[in-house]
């Protein structure tokens, strides 16, 4: 609840899901599965879009569903009582913005109730049939995969993500968004195993080099040296796809002009001075009414913010992506003569959260590439079915976080995490080795698998992120402590079980624990805790080593 937890998500759907499905019904796709246009002048436009799937748990959630439209309905309130309160002050401005405020938000809920029957997963599956976008899946909690020791930890996150997206859009995920875009050698054969065809990775783990922000320093020659170790001087370029080692499994870089321009606040678009502040609030409703202004600028100096201008620029901004990206195709076209990939990857929160205007440039930026005749928006899936890829690369270990590698999820202030995450690894990969699962109770079935439940939510990267950028860090400590302790108090009732000392504890109390913790934590409804049983890929490994 407020000041963190359910709050981020309403923020997220009533500024940036509910605007983008907006954007993509209103643009003119054309008819039927392929989402291609009518006009033979112009390109089709179809966007991948990543869910996470235990996002998709909860906006498949009633609780969230109900909580979403009181909190909407709060929200227009205090935009009412702004437009009330500035008008008897006599700001005309500000009494202006809290009235289109005030609009915007009784639409948006309009539009979640009646458009969207309050079911924004079923409006992004009905984009999915129409062809304009592609859905892939993600590790089940969006948990860091790189720094998982056990190879039961990582197939269970990849396991249920796709498993929970097949369940929820009815088709199995094309591709992936691996989590922080964070990789190490060997994930590709997870993936093979599991069907998923493709992924991303950062600019730097496959041109080399240091990522973005990192230029010099002992910092800087980590990075060079992890790429040295796999063939620095054979690096790929992000114009390509490329299959991974021996796998049939592509991986796309993401285009660092393109990223930079649009989600750096300093270099790129959001930092303009028109377009509203995000950090300043009003002290009485919590309401945004000012601008940039300047990237210097205190927020109590901030200047009222004007939408119609603001808009304008948008626009501008979009014109000129349109021209940056033509350029560096046609700068790879004239150099190889070859088509040219350009991956621009973004958190859909930066459009319309983060970056108010976002939301107005992208749909500006998919209409200007609509009259494109040389550039479409494809999405990932149907890049690969018309450009395959022939070459082969090897990655080094790598994110898209700072630094380029683990340090912002593994440093000295969040090390006692993964302690706790890779002694929790080890335990419930004993109790799935101890515990084949055919002669198991049913209560016993019941404690394993919300065991595994909170595990998949201990292993979440999102906790240690909180602690290492200070953004909610105690919430996320305390998150994860709840938890582990969740997580071991069922594990305890699990193993005494399977040890026959039941009598240590009563059946009345595990049926009670295990009642509570279910109703508290209750995302993946299909979990099955056979999710954790025999590798494909360490039967490969054990077949290789006879």
């Amino acid at each position: 609840m407020w000041p963190f937890g359910e709050e981020w998500l309403y923020e997220a759907m009533l500024g940036s899901y509910i605007p983008f499905l907006d954007v993509l019904r209103s643009i003119p796709y054309g008819q039927g599965e392929s989402g291609r246009s009518d006009s033979s002048s112009e390109l089709p436009v179809s966007v991948t879009i990543g869910v996470t799937p235990i996002l998709l748990d909860q906006l498949d959630d009633d609780y969230m569903r109900e909580g979403f439209i009181k909190w909407t309905q709060a929200r227009i309130k205090r935009a009412d009582e702004d437009r009330k309160r500035f008008k008897l002050t006599g700001d005309e401005d500000l009494e202006c913005l809290a009235g289109s405020y005030f609009d915007e938000y009784r639409q948006a809920l309009r539009t979640f109730c009646n458009d969207y029957a309050g079911d924004i997963v079923s409006a992004l599956a009905e984009l999915e049939r129409r062809g304009v976008v592609e859905i892939i899946t993600s590790a089940a909690t969006h948990g860091y995969l790189p720094l998982l020791n056990e190879d039961t930890s990582i197939r269970a996150q990849l396991a249920v993500g796709c498993e929970t997206h097949e369940m929820r859009f009815g088709r199995p995920s094309r591709g992936i968004w691996l989590p922080e875009c964070a990789y190490r050698p060997g994930l590709e054969e997870y993936l093979e195993a599991l069907g998923l065809e493709y992924f991303f990775v950062d600019r730097h783990a496959i041109e080399g080099g240091a990522p973005i922000g990192i230029s010099s320093g002992d910092e800087a020659r980590e990075v060079r040296a992890n790429h040295a170790a796999f063939g620095d001087e054979k690096r790929g370029t992000t114009y390509m796809p490329y299959l991974v080692n021996r796998s049939n499994v592509v991986c796309m870089g993401r285009n660092e002009r393109v990223t930079t321009q649009v989600w750096s606040s300093w270099l790129g678009y959001p930092g303009d001075g028109l377009y509203r502040e995000f950090h300043r609030k009003d002290d009485v409703t919590g309401l945004q009414y000012w601008r940039v202004t300047g990237r210097d600028v205190d927020l109590g100096k901030k200047e009222v913010y004007d939408r119609e201008k603001a808009a304008l620029r948008g626009k501008e901004h979009a014109a000129h992506f349109v021209g940056l990206v033509h350029e560096l195709i046609n700068d790879w076209n004239k150099t190889t003569g070859e088509h040219a990939l350009i991956v621009a990857p973004y958190d859909m929160e930066l459009f319309g959260h983060w970056w108010y205007e976002g939301v107005l440039w992208l749909s500006e930026t998919l209409r200007e590439f609509l009259g494109s005749s040389t550039v479409g928006i494809s999405s990932a899936g149907e890049l690969l079915d018309h450009h395959p890829p022939s070459e082969t690369i090897k990655l080094p270990e790598s994110s898209w976080g700072r630094g380029g590698r683990h340090e912002v999820w593994l440093n000295d202030e969040t090390a006692w995490m993964w302690d706790m995450i890779h002694a929790a690894e080890a335990r419930i990969k004993r109790l799935a080795a101890l515990s084949p699962g055919t002669e198991d109770t049913d209560l016993l079935d019941l404690l394993k698998t919300q065991a595994l439940r909170e595990f998949l939510l201990l292993t979440s990267s999102d906790w240690p992120f909180l602690v290492t950028e200070r953004q909610a860090e105690d919430y996320g400590a305390r998150r994860f402590r709840e938890h582990a302790e969740r997580f071991d108090r069922l594990m305890d009732y699990a193993e005494a079980i399977l040890d026959g000392e039941e009598s240590k504890v009563s059946e009345e109390e595990i049926i009670g624990y295990l009642s509570y913790v279910s109703e508290l934590d209750n995302p993946f409804p299909g979990l099955r805790f056979s999710v954790l049983g025999r590798q494909d890929h360490e039967n490969r490994e054990k077949e290789d080593n006879e």
